[in-house]
């Protein structure tokens, strides 16, 4: 039964359901299985892909290990790269007599693989978008200078599949633990982080 009720130019429509009937309607409902039945067409390809595991290591379980290789989305989603920390050098090697560590600091080199793997062009400053961060918490960016351990990376540019090598420098305390790193994409902008554990 509906009842339309007319006040000032309003109108409301107010429904009174026979539960009775309703009751009975719901029981002659004929079963149709249980809420897990197969779908009539087939999965989508989008609903049968692997889901996208979140930076860090493979297994989305935390930090990878240094040497591994984490895939990041750059701010244009044309832009993938495959990056890892290959290697870490503690302390690392001024290459020259006038430019070291302050007193009571040591540098520490960070070695990074960038590959490529996206569709556009990729250039980045990777030395500004890479963190280390000890124990304590403290994070640190870069500092400037020569090292001996590698070729300290600038700006860099890389084609579609290529892939660019190069050593990342901080200052730290002598005191210092080192904890793990974080690197992001488009001077570290990007959303996706990579996170690698320093053993």
């Amino acid at each position: 039964m509906v009842f339309v009720l007319v006040v000032g130019g309003c109108f409301a429509v107010v429904l009174n359901i026979d539960t009775e009937t309703a009751g009975r309607e719901t029981l002659a409902t004929p079963n149709r299985g249980p809420a897990t039945s197969k779908p009539t067409a087939p999965p989508s390809d989008a609903a049968t892909a692997p889901e996208e595991q979140p930076a860090g290591d493979a297994s989305g379980d935390g930090p990878a290990a240094i040497g591994s290789a984490i895939t990041l989305q750059g701010l244009d989603s044309d832009v993938q790269v495959d990056a890892a920390v290959t290697q870490i050098f503690d302390p690392a090697t001024s290459e020259n007599d006038f430019i070291k560590p302050k007193a009571g600091a040591r540098w520490v080199a960070v070695e990074m693989q960038l590959k490529n793997t996206g569709t556009a062009v990729y250039t980045d400053a990777p030395s500004i978008g890479l963190k280390l961060i000890d124990a304590e918490g403290q994070q640190y960016s870069q500092t400037f200078g020569d090292v001996k351990e590698g070729e300290v990376f600038s700006s860099i540019t890389a084609n579609p599949g290529d892939t660019r090598k190069g050593v990342v420098l901080f200052e730290v305390p002598d005191g210092a633990k080192l904890a793990k790193l974080q690197f992001a994409l488009n001077t570290g902008f990007a959303s996706e982080k990579g996170e690698w554990a320093i053993p």
